[in-house]
């Protein structure tokens, strides 16, 4: 059925939304979880559906590639996980570069989060709060949930739903946006979004989960009045997170109820939530020189709630607009006040870096390497400043420390084809450049590499075997895309 249902959601040019209707009602029964919602899609059918999702959207939405941020929202993502009740132990909190606002969760524990609502987030809670409600619904297993209330579906018409659902979620309402082959009639429809019934058990059980992380529960309803006003102030460009999860009164006022229901033991505000939104700003498309004056102006102002966290966005955008030396300056104050922060080494490693200053970025990275060779941050920007020094076999040591420990980042497959090329391994080189290619969502480019690697591999048998087991693989996946012949 897998293979059909991906098919299916890769293909489907139909949604036929009179089959919601039933879920759509004000007083929806909502089907228990148990054999109900698991004949319709196995948990393990949804790993691989989420993972399917991930490899197509990687070619068309604006995945972040910043490690820092990445493992911002992970750890932050897993910390609300470890406070619920789920029972899979494997979620990815992703970002996606975009200023829209807006989150979305797809099965199998994929929960992805766009930047513009990291920045539109006015406290760390808040933006906890949306990944709390966006875990839910993976927890929850809304999506089979929903579909178990229809089993008059037919297999192509549940794949309909399950990727028009996927796509409203993610705030990618058409087609050509999202990347998945569905029709315009696909995605014009209205009433895209969860259920009303599935939104209101999100909230509720998010903000236990919330509470529980040590969270305030009140930051839910704050972030819906949040996005209320926003839409007030600008009517005709609606929030996309209002898109895709309704807010109304009533909303609000039931999670403020709960809210006050709810007892926490609240944890400070990390500094972690203002450098990752400091470095946003730092890194937005507009001239880096006037970003730089604007923190320098809130620096002088006091108009911050973190100073670090300002002072490095600060410095970031003065590495930006290539102004070294102060940047350099900024840097160093950040190193002397917080020496054992690795963002601040990586910061001060990155300018003498682009300074032309080689020898000098090697050594900060050493030096900071030696007392924290496990953070992934810091072993990859050491990684990326190896190559591109010509280091390659050191670079690709740290980087297959990397990969064992992020499987799932098509970028450190790319960095690692290039340190196994760079340092005349040309097998491995096909073999990384083939899982940059397949977690892509590329899996022609991908065979290619294999069979590339095939004719290096010699007689091998053992690796010949493997490789041969990997081709084989992805081509299975290949199936619901293309369709059995």
């Amino acid at each position: 059925m897998l293979q059909t249902l991906l098919r299916s959601l890769l293909t489907a040019g139909l949604l036929l939304q009179s089959l919601l209707a039933p879920a759509r009602a004000n007083n929806i029964n909502l089907p228990d979880l148990g054999d109900e919602s698991a004949a319709v899609i196995s948990p393990a059918q949804e790993r691989k559906l989420g993972e399917d999702f991930m490899r197509q959207a990687r070619q068309s939405l604006a995945f972040l590639d910043d490690p820092e941020i990445n493992d911002y929202i992970q750890t932050l993502g897993l910390k609300l996980v470890s406070h619920s009740a789920a029972t899979q132990k494997e979620f990815r909190f992703f970002v996606i570069n975009d200023p829209t606002i807006n989150a979305f969760a797809v099965p199998g524990g994929f929960v992805g989060v766009h930047t513009g609502l990291i920045l539109a987030a006015q406290s760390e809670a808040e933006l906890a709060s949306v990944l709390a409600h966006e875990t839910t619904h993976v927890i929850q297993r809304h999506i089979p949930r929903m579909i178990a209330e229809s089993q008059r579906l037919n297999t192509q018409a549940l794949a309909a739903v399950l990727a028009s659902i996927l796509l409203a979620s993610s705030g990618r309402g058409q087609g050509a946006e999202a990347g998945i082959a569905l029709t315009s009639a696909a995605v014009t429809q209205k009433g895209l979004n969860y259920s009303r019934a599935l939104e209101e058990e999100a909230d509720r059980l998010g903000m236990g989960i919330l509470a529980g992380a040590g969270f305030d529960p009140h930051a839910m309803p704050a972030f819906f009045e949040h996005m209320q006003s926003l839409n007030r102030l600008n009517e005709s460009n609606l929030p996309e997170f209002l898109r895709t999860h309704p807010v109304t009164t009533n909303r609000i006022a039931d999670a403020r109820n709960r809210a006050e229901q709810l007892t926490y033991r609240q944890t400070p505000e990390s500094s972690e939530f203002h450098h990752v939104r400091a470095k946003l700003r730092a890194l937005a498309a507009d001239n880096p020189a006037e970003i730089a004056r604007g923190f320098k102006e809130n620096l002088a102002q006091g108009k911050y709630r973190d100073a670090d966290a300002e002072r490095y966005g600060y410095a970031l955008a003065l590495l930006r607009s290539r102004q070294f030396a102060e940047a350099r300056d900024e840097g160093r104050k950040l190193a002397e006040r917080r020496p054992n922060k690795n963002a601040y080494r990586v910061l001060q490693a990155e300018i003498e870096m682009a300074a032309g200053k080689t020898g000098e970025a090697l050594a900060v990275y050493a030096s900071a390497y030696k007392k924290a060779p496990n953070d992934p941050v810091l072993r990859r920007a050491y990684a990326e400043a190896l190559l591109k020094t010509g280091q390659a076999r050191e670079a690709k040591v740290l980087i297959k420390a990397a990969v064992q420990q992020q499987p799932d980042d098509p970028a450190l497959y790319k960095m690692l084809a290039q340190a196994a090329g760079d340092a005349g391994v040309p097998l491995e080189a096909h073999q990384a450049m083939a899982e940059h290619y397949h977690l892509n969502g590329n899996p022609k480019a991908a065979l290619d590499q294999l069979q590339l690697a095939v004719r290096l591999a010699g007689d091998n048998f053992y690796l010949q075997s493997s490789l041969e087991a990997r081709i084989v693989t992805i081509k299975e996946e290949m199936i619901p895309s293309q369709g059995k012949k």
